[in-house]
């Protein structure tokens, strides 16, 4: 994985301190590592570390299910 992810990861870390680590398909919203008031903000670290905006609109909650899918949506160059 790149430097995007792992600083979304180490976000995801820093608000569970009584996690290691977070296995790159491991749901997100179903282990309640990220949760609807947490939500916004992981949106935000997302945007900071592509550096482009993304658009409440048209989310897809699916790409943001796992660190995998964050990987696959925001952080892969075609």
């Amino acid at each position: 994985m790149n430097d995007g992810i792992d600083v979304v990861r180490n976000w995801i870390l820093s608000r569970h301190p009584e996690r290691a680590r977070i296995g790159p398909d491991e749901d997100l919203v179903r282990t309640r590592l990220v949760d609807s008031l947490s939500f916004v903000e992981l949106v935000y670290v997302i945007e900071n570390a592509t550096g482009a905006e993304i658009d409440f609109d048209t989310i897809d909650l699916k790409d943001f299910q796992s660190l995998s899918a964050i990987q696959r949506a925001f952080f892969t160059t075609a």
